[in-house]
C-alpha cells in the first residue's frame, strides 16, 4: 500500500499509525488516505452494484443461466432460478461469477483494465413489475454477498468479502437504474508489489456503508454517493477516518469525470475534488491551517486500485 515504515495490525509500532492531520505537512499522507478513501467509499459501492446489469439481463432472458462476454475480455456468468413469464419473485436466488472479466466493474480507483474474478450471490427479498423490462418501471430488493471477489490490476490485488442489502429500481421514462445499499461491514484484503517496500499487504475494513448509485446506459455513466467508516491496517501503515461524498462521484466510460469525496476525523477534513478525468485536487484543513495538493488520478489507482 506504499505508505511509510513497516509493521501493521494491532501490533503495529506507534510510528506506523498515521493521523489524517499530518496531511497538512505531508502530501504523501494526503494522497495515501485519499486513494483508500475513494476505494473504500464510492469505489466499494460501485463494485458491488456492478453486478446489477448482469443479473437483470439474465432475469429478463428467463433462461436461468447466461454467459456474457466482458468488454475487455473474459466473461460474467449468471446462474439463477428462471423467472419465467411471471417475472422475478421473492425468494429466488442467483450467483454472478466473474471470469477474468475486464470492463464490467467501473468504480473510483479501479483501473479500466482490472481483471475481476470471484462470485457474488443474490437472494431476492421482494420484486415488483417485470424486472429487466426497458419499457416499464420495475424494482426489487435483495441481499448481495461477495465471495472473494478479486480485482487484479498492475501490481495490486484487492479481494472483497461481505454482505450488503440492496434496493434496485428502474425508471422507464429516464432509462436510469437506481441502486441503494447498506452494509454493516465489508473487508478488502489488499496486496501490492512496490519498488521501495517489496510486497505490502493489509486489510481495509469498511463499516456502516450507505450508498446510492444511479446508472445510465447511453452513454454508460455511474453517479455514486456514499458514506462509511474506514480503517486501513497494512504492513506499511495504519490509518482510520470517515468518508462521504458531498457531491456525487461520476464515472463515465471508466473515467472519473466529477465529484467530491471528503475524509474526516475529529480534527481534520480532507476534501478530494475531481478536476477532470486525470487530475484530483486535495484540500486539507486541520488546526486552523490549510494545505492544497494536486494529484493525478493514475497515482490514486496505483496506490489503491492496481
Amino acid at each position: 500500500m506504499n505508505a511509510c515504515g513497516g509493521g501493521g495490525g494491532s501490533d503495529a509500532p506507534v510510528s506506523n499509525v498515521l493521523k489524517l492531520s499530518t496531511a497538512i505537512q505531508s502530501e504523501h499522507v494526503a494522497k495515501y488516505a485519499g486513494a483508500f478513501g475513494m476505494l473504500a467509499g464510492p469505489g466499494v459501492a460501485a463494485i458491488y452494484t456492478s453486478v446489477v446489469s448482469s443479473f437483470v439481463q439474465d432475469v429478463s432472458s428467463a433462461t436461468g443461466a447466461s454467459s456474457t462476454a466482458c468488454a475487455g475480455g473474459g466473461s460474467v456468468d449468471v446462474v439463477a432460478q428462471s423467472a419465467g413469464a411471471a417475472g422475478l419473485q421473492a425468494g429466488e436466488s442467483a450467483t454472478v461469477t466473474f471470469n477474468q472479466c475486464i470492463g464490467q466493474v467501473q468504480a473510483a480507483t479501479v483501473a479500466s483494465d482490472a481483471k475481476a474474478s470471484g462470485t457474488i450471490s443474490l437472494q431476492v427479498q421482494s420484486a415488483s413489475g417485470q424486472v429487466g423490462s426497458k419499457t416499464s418501471n420495475w424494482a426489487y430488493t435483495a441481499t448481495e454477498t461477495a465471495n472473494n471477489v478479486t480485482l487484479v490490476s498492475g501490481k495490486g490485488t484487492n479481494v472483497l468479502n461481505g454482505t450488503i442489502n440492496i434496493a434496485v429500481s428502474f425508471d422507464a421514462s429516464t432509462g436510469l437504474t437506481t441502486t441503494t445499499a447498506t452494509a454493516p461491514s465489508i473487508t478488502i484484503n489488499r496486496t501490492q508489489s512496490t519498488a521501495t517496500s517489496g510486497d505490502v499487504s493489509g486489510t481495509i475494513t469498511v463499516s456502516s456503508l450507505a450508498m446510492t448509485r444511479i446508472h445510465g446506459t447511453n452513454p454508460t455513466t455511474d453517479s455514486v454517493t456514499s458514506s462509511a467508516a474506514v480503517s486501513v491496517s497494512a504492513s506499511d501503515a495504519v490509518i482510520a477516518f470517515n468518508v462521504s461524498t458531498p457531491t456525487a462521484v461520476m464515472v463515465t466510460g471508466g473515467e472519473l469525470q466529477q465529484g467530491v469525496v471528503q475524509l474526516t476525523t475529529n480534527d481534520t477534513v480532507e476534501t478530494l475534488s475531481a478536476v477532470n478525468a486525470n487530475i484530483v485536487g486535495i484540500t486539507v484543513t486541520s488546526g486552523g491551517k490549510t494545505a492544497n495538493y494536486t494529484e493525478t488520478y493514475a497515482d490514486f489507482q496505483s496506490i489503491a486500485g492496481g
